[in-house]
């Protein structure tokens, strides 16, 4: 059910930008879930915005890994790629700490 949930609020989000108020249409929708709790889902907006997610039930804990990306407010394609765990969520991407050091090489 969660699962269902976040599906439903990522897609909002990508879908329905605040600033137009025109809807923009979901081309591709993927959602399965097995009864050990583990899922799978994926979209795919009109406008290129896409997310993907894994989640994997592993004895008490659930591991989740995903990817999206979306075009920001410059027109750049933004991709970022995440895992967590017990451990937390990490984040990865070409423009993750780099606003703190914008001049300075990565």
């Amino acid at each position: 059910m969660f699962a269902l949930w976040l599906i439903l609020a990522c897609c909002c989000h990508c879908c329905w930008p605040a600033e137009s108020g025109a809807a923009i249409g979901i081309v591709k929708s993927l959602a399965e879930q097995q009864s050990d709790g583990s899922y799978f889902f994926a979209y795919e907006a009109a406008n290129g915005n896409y997310r993907e997610e894994v989640g994997i039930v592993k004895e008490d804990s659930l591991e989740v890994s995903g990817v999206y990306r979306y075009l920001d407010d410059s027109g750049q394609k933004v991709e970022v790629s995440y895992m967590a765990d017990q451990n937390g969520f990490v984040p990865r991407g070409f423009h993750i700490g780099a606003r703190s050091n914008i001049n300075k090489p990565l």
